[in-house]
């Protein structure tokens, strides 16, 4: 049996196409990346619109969206692994503890293999109906605890993800 990357436990499925990645650690991923992506679409706050905002404007050129989505995968990690710490030093328990020892584990293997954000994004950057980019022509919409992101050309749904309202 193989082993999965991340956590090193045994590899009980496939999840992603050429990564070892068992299914625990590729729930923690999902989660990962749907903040990541959630962040990137979103725009979080006004301040981070205004950035967001700035940073399209004063783009020259990008290879593809597809490099694009990558650009502030650093700051994600970083971010990220700044929650979780300060989640831990509080002294959680249980599951809640094992939950962030994980996460920890998974964003410190993301951390060193920055390709998989190219990876997962592959079939994200454009809308798989009308090929538009998904930074150019995107509507967000939020159903109970789902955030979906579609194209607001032909209205495909570009990714969904389950979204509580207590992690955003």
């Amino acid at each position: 049996m193989e082993t999965c990357r991340i956590c090193k436990g045994d590899q009980d499925s496939k999840q992603y196409k050429g990564y070892n990645i068992c299914t625990e650690c590729a729930d923690l991923m999902e989660d990962l990346m749907s903040e990541y992506f959630q962040r990137t679409i979103k725009f979080g706050g006004s301040n981070s619109n205004r950035l967001y905002i700035n940073y399209v404007e004063t783009v020259q050129k990008f290879a593809s969206d597809y490099l694009r989505i990558r650009k502030h995968s650093k700051q994600h990690i970083r971010h990220m692994e700044e929650h979780v710490n300060e989640e831990m030093k509080k002294g959680v328990e249980g599951g809640r503890r094992r939950y962030l020892e994980r996460l920890l584990q998974t964003i410190n293997w993301l951390s060193g293999s920055p390709e998989f954000y190219n990876y997962y994004f592959k079939d994200f950057s454009a809308c798989k109906g009308c090929g538009a980019s998904i930074f150019d022509h995107y509507d967000k919409l939020e159903v109970g605890n789902w955030f979906m992101i579609k194209c607001d050309k032909c209205d495909t749904v570009i990714k969904k993800y389950f979204s509580p309202k207590f992690m955003t």
